[in-house]
């Protein structure tokens, strides 16, 4: 299966090690290798197998949402 990050970009749900808030690793040096590539447009990181990673416009929790609707993927909020 697919998943649409935004700006017709689509990511194989096999080749996904993580999906990402771009905001929340800008506010981390330690996080800044992960925005090689990702422009300030962006609002998801998603980085892959390969360690590649693709920027993407839509809010990470609505593409996580749109994989979670197609099978039992757990995720958490910090404090859920």
């Amino acid at each position: 299966m697919f998943i649409h990050i935004g700006s017709r970009v689509l990511v194989s749900d096999t080749k996904i090690v993580g999906i990402f808030n771009a905001e929340t690793l800008r506010k981390s040096p330690e996080n800044a290798h992960h925005l090689e590539g990702i422009t300030d447009d962006d609002k998801t990181v998603v980085i892959d197998r390969k360690n590649g990673r693709l920027g993407g416009i839509v809010s990470p929790f609505t593409v996580i949402k749109r994989r979670l609707e197609e099978e039992d993927i757990y995720w958490r909020r910090r404090h859920d």
